[in-house]
């Protein structure tokens, strides 16, 4: 007897056309959420490559700074480091990203760190070596 209901109701076109509109409901929901996992990829994209580009500023703006006479903390200069680390990371897993930029901004902030950490000359309030001098 119940073999003739489940066969009955399996062969009824209503259940199949159930059966097809959950599959298509279904098959409707995972489209969606494809498109939002790749909206999601893409705006997570940008933003490690607004970090990136964020970095490299504060990078060159820093190598500008030095090359201007300004002295900076030991704190600023970890800070910059960072940037760095973060910037340099980004490239390596990014080798389509422009990174000729920071190149040598780099390699002069850590030479100046290296040197200034040698001599434990680093500014304590940070600021302008030549305002220092005329105080």
């Amino acid at each position: 007897m119940w073999q003739e209901i489940l066969i009955a109701v399996f062969a009824s076109s209503g259940f199949w056309a159930v059966v097809q509109y959950l599959l298509q409901r279904y098959d409707g929901k995972q489209k969606q959420l494809d498109e939002i996992c790749d909206k999601l990829n893409r705006l997570s994209e940008r933003v490690e490559t607004n970090a990136a580009t964020s970095a490299r500023t504060h990078i060159l703006r820093f190598s500008d700074e030095l090359s201007s006479g300004v002295n900076h903390s030991q704190e600023y200069f970890r800070q910059v480091m960072d940037d760095i680390d973060t910037y340099e990371q980004f490239c390596m897993e990014h080798p389509r990203f422009r990174n000729s930029y920071a190149v040598m901004a780099t390699q002069h902030i850590r030479e100046t760190y290296a040197e200034l950490l040698k001599k434990q000359e680093f500014n304590i309030n940070g600021g302008d070596k030549n305002a220092e001098n005329e105080q």
